[in-house]
């Protein structure tokens, strides 16, 4: 075991926590965090509107004490979590907290060029719980 203090732990620590790419240029834009605040509005709305007099989430019909759970949570939930509860997989839902690209773009030039899709479309966008989004960035470090 390594100690905190030395030099390898460090190194592997400091390798662990670094991007490869510089991203913040990107997610601090104005661009993104309006884009980010119309898609919560847009889910909640999706979510909450939808869902109690339909009895339905996108495809899947829901029962009623699934609908009466989901009104009862406080915060938006994720919506992988959400497609395994309605399935009957999980018996609850994490909270939505990260925003994500279901196709991911390249941040570094998002903002200058389109060439991966355009970041700003709905419908490549999902929100995720930080359990959810983890597994879906660890998968796409190592198909590259």
């Amino acid at each position: 075991m390594l100690s905190p203090k030395s030099r390898q732990h460090k190194e592997k620590r400091e390798s662990h926590v670094r991007r490869k790419h510089s991203n913040k240029k990107f997610y601090n834009s104005k661009a993104w965090r309006e884009t980010r605040e119309a898609y919560l509005r847009h889910y909640r709305n999706r979510l909450y509107t939808e869902m109690p007099t339909k009895g339905r989430y996108k495809d899947q019909t829901l029962t009623m004490q699934q609908v009466t759970y989901l009104l009862s949570l406080d915060d938006l939930p994720c919506e992988t979590c959400l497609r395994l509860y309605i399935a009957n997989a999980y018996d609850r839902v994490a909270r939505g907290e990260e925003l994500d690209h279901i196709i991911p773009v390249n941040a570094d030039s998002a903002l200058e060029s389109k060439e991966h899709g355009d970041p700003f479309a709905f419908d490549n966008l999902q929100l995720l719980c930080r359990r959810h989004h983890s597994k879906k960035s660890q998968r796409e470090i190592n198909t590259k």
